[in-house]
């Protein structure tokens, strides 16, 4: 990633219920006649044209195409099938789909599934670290298909789980990539004219200041930007903080590069960022690549601070 604070463009695509009558996924290729901005999509992985985006309440799944320009199209829209008791996943077994952002962590073909999951799975990674920090529980919440045979089930119809028709998830191969690409599970899909700018951009500047704090090595600075209630799922702030000066001690020439950024606002809440990258760390004495997530939100103050970090 440039050092210079982040340029605004993204990515997205997901999922919608009821009737399955529409062409399936890939003989649908009309893009919207205005391109826009998804509201809410800050900051896209400039490596990934395509993101998943799951508009829960009218069950449609989109998939967005980021165009040479930087804004997006609807390159396709397919109807699913969510949670028997609709939206907003709080434990195991309330029938409910999670609203959120999670990572399509890998892909089970159909021949290690049952013939109720379809032609295939994509498993997300529910419950994700503000799932965790909410106290939300459950698991096996996937993207998948239909029994064959079987070519529509109405909105309100899962367990938890988004339901898309066969061919649909056939084709999703093409534009999803297992461990990085995203899908954004939210009760809406709203645009934004192409000029227009995200509500909290000015987040990309702080990470900026952030990561040139510690590139610097300018402890205090770089402590600022963590929020009293920070965790990163082992220590507290204070621990945080000691742990950071310790091994920061004797370190020189530190140089950290962030790349394959995301910066999406979280679905269902305010003032609440979430915030993926994959980092490149090196100093004098240890090296380290991987993904990494922060979450942040504004402060009374107006203040971005982060709240949690971790791996992954």
């Amino acid at each position: 990633m440039s050092r210079n604070p982040f340029v605004l463009l993204l990515s997205l695509w997901l999922c919608t219920a009821a009737a399955i009558a529409a062409p399936p996924l890939a003989n649908v290729l009309t893009p919207l006649d205005n391109p826009g901005m998804p509201a809410g999509l800050i900051f896209e992985n400039l490596s990934k044209p395509f993101l998943l985006w799951v508009e829960l309440d009218a069950g449609k799944l989109h998939l967005l195409q980021r165009l040479q320009q930087g804004t997006y199209v609807k390159r396709s829209t397919r109807p699913v099938s969510i949670g028997k008791n609709g939206t907003g996943k709080l434990v195991e077994g309330d029938l409910k789909t999670p609203i959120g952002v999670y990572q399509i962590t890998s892909f089970i073909d159909d021949q290690k599934l049952d013939d109720f999951y379809g032609a295939g799975a994509y498993p997300m990674n529910f419950p994700n670290a503000w799932d965790r920090l909410s106290r939300r529980s459950g698991h096996g919440i996937w993207l998948h298909g239909l029994p064959k045979g079987v070519d529509s089930r109405p909105l309100l119809d899962s367990e938890g789980c988004v339901i898309i028709d066969n061919p649909s998830i056939e084709a999703m191969a093409e534009f999803v990539t297992r461990g990085e690409s995203l899908i954004v599970l939210s009760p809406s899909l709203d645009w934004l004219p192409p000029a227009s700018e995200q509500p909290a951009t000015d987040i990309l500047a702080v990470i900026e200041l952030w990561r040139q704090s510690w590139e610097a090595n300018k402890h205090e600075d770089y402590v600022a930007n963590y929020g009293q209630d920070f965790s990163d799922g082992k220590r507290d702030l204070a621990a945080w903080s000691t742990y950071k000066k310790h091994v920061n001690r004797y370190k020189r020439d530190i140089r950290v590069t962030l790349s394959q950024m995301s910066v999406i606002k979280y679905p269902g809440e305010e003032n609440l960022v979430t915030v993926r990258f994959f980092q490149d760390y090196a100093s004098n004495n240890f090296e380290w690549r991987g993904w990494k997530q922060l979450l942040w939100r504004r402060d009374a103050g107006g203040t971005w601070r982060i709240f949690y970090e971790g791996n992954g």
